[in-house]
């Protein structure tokens, strides 16, 4: 049995193994090493090429028959964990000034957390201690944490998230500066009474809209006139050679008859003319035939072959949504699967190995692999690179948007884990989504709900960013990261 301080230290190097990466980007940033142009050049590369690469291998090789019933337990727990997040980001956002930089990056920080390469390094100390056991729990753990992975990466690549992070440098859907929260709901507040207002109006007004016979003029009544008048209009007709219209009644004893404006009667130069134009109209629709319909033209150019447009498709996905359709099926079907890695029931009596030992396909998943360790040493080199780019000096401490960084800090790193405990230990005693003999499962679904903000978005940002940088979001997470130090242990 080894004691609290052999575990405490076993937790603490792989996250030793971090604050190192991170403390090389800080000083390659200050020697002038690596800099904006270099580090967004670097966010490119991890982005399009590792990160992809890194998902392929570990997806492939993690996923397997046994462990696919917990994907719909975790599935179902990552989301809540996301929701949750992003409810606590929108509701800071809300109460606390939040720089124009950030107004749509906050909500990606609260609904992402770093659910990659943090837990699993900690998993592969942690599991190989009791009460777990090391020969089984080591590689399960690595395959649950693949399934939150998935999930992350599916929710920020495949929903399109990561776009959000552009809306903040794009003037069309940039938030402005908001006044303070009070006003802010004052104003709503009156605009909705305003609006009930008008609305209770509008009835009113068309509720007493009745006709009064004796007050009121019915439209078309005007040209009926007075008795006094009908001599006036009566010589008026004469000047015009116009005789007045009067329709015949439907029988001799119905008096009613339909009152027609004089506008709509022609007099003899205009019934001329329009009897000139209607007779070319017919000339020329005799001559010429049918008009071609609009709606033929907008099919013609409308007709797209299915195939192109599925390839189209395909081919504007993120690289990392690509990688995820690519490996989901190579994992979970087993034919597939045997000719990249090692497959049970089919490597070796199925499907025969290469001449280097090993499955035919093998060497894909070791060349994604090699370069897929680069995405997490890339990331974390661009964190430190970050924090060395902050200028904040004693006069500017009070500018930062201290409170929102707090309070985003509290609610992924004690809020959301809170939540989770409860929860997890919920669904251990009272449903079978997580049995107390997998241990394993449980202590994943705990762990992964006290990360912080996943460090991909920091490289994201710098990429949309015409700058190539994020100060902004580098002072969030630097408290973030600052405190998981702390408590990872």
């Amino acid at each position: 049995m080894s004691s609290a301080g052999d575990i405490i230290y076993k937790a603490f190097m792989p996250t030793l193994k971090m604050v190192l990466c991170i403390v090389l980007g800080f000083a390659a940033t200050k020697k002038g090493w690596l800099t904006a142009p270099g580090a967004k050049g670097l966010g490119a590369i991890v982005v399009q090429i590792t990160l992809p690469a890194l998902l392929f291998s570990s997806m492939v090789t993690a996923f397997t028959p046994d462990n696919i019933k917990a994907f719909g337990p975790l599935v179902v727990v990552a989301v809540l964990y996301q929701l949750l997040g992003l409810i606590f980001a929108w509701i800071i956002r809300e109460l606390f000034y939040v720089p124009i930089d950030f107004r749509w990056g906050i909500l990606v920080s609260g609904l992402t957390s770093n659910w990659g390469n943090l837990p699993t390094a900690i998993v592969q100390t942690m599991a190989k201690e009791s009460p777990f056991n090391p020969a089984v729990d080591v590689d399960l753990g690595v395959a649950y944490i693949a399934i939150f992975i998935f999930i992350m990466n599916t929710t920020f690549w495949g929903l399109g998230v990561h776009r959000m992070c552009a809306w903040d440098f794009q003037e069309n859907r940039r938030r402005p500066d908001q006044p303070p929260l009070k006003e802010r709901w004052s104003s709503q507040l009156e605009l909705t009474k305003e609006k009930i207002t008008k609305w209770t109006g509008m009835r009113n007004r068309h509720a007493g809209t009745n006709i009064d016979m004796e007050s009121q003029t019915i439209p078309g009544m005007e040209m009926m006139g007075n008795a006094d008048d009908g001599a006036e209009q009566d010589n008026n007709f004469g000047q015009n050679n116009i005789e007045p219209y009067i329709p015949a009644s439907n029988s001799p004893g119905n008096s009613s008859q339909e009152i027609v404006p004089m506008a709509r009667i022609p007099t003899v130069d205009n019934a001329t003319s329009l009897g000139r134009n209607s007779s070319k109209a017919s000339d020329i629709q005799r001559t010429s035939g049918p008009a071609p319909s609009i709606h033929e033209s907008d099919n013609v150019l409308l007709v797209q072959p299915l195939w192109k447009k599925i390839l189209l498709t395909i081919y504007d996905l993120p690289n990392v949504t690509k990688a995820i359709i690519i490996s989901i099926p190579i994992a979970t079907v087993q034919p597939l699967k045997s000719i990249f890695a090692e497959t049970e029931g089919w490597s070796r009596i199925r499907m025969p190995y290469g001449p280097d030992g090993n499955p035919p396909l093998h060497f894909v998943i070791e060349f994604s692999s090699f370069l897929g360790a680069i995405a997490v040493l890339g990331a974390l080199l661009l964190l430190g690179a970050s924090f060395a780019r902050l200028r904040v000096s004693t006069e500017k401490l009070m500018d930062l948007p201290l409170g929102s960084i707090i309070a985003l800090t509290c609610s992924k790193m004690i809020l959301v884990p809170i939540f989770g405990i409860f929860v997890i230990q919920a669904f251990r005693d009272h449903t079978s989504l997580f049995p107390r003999e997998d241990k394993i499962r449980t202590f994943i679904a705990i762990l992964l709900s006290g990360t912080p903000s996943q460090v991909i978005q920091l490289v994201v940002t710098q990429t949309y960013n015409p700058d190539g940088t994020a100060e902004t979001l580098s002072t969030f997470l630097l408290l973030q990261y600052a405190v998981m130090f702390i408590l990872s242990t």
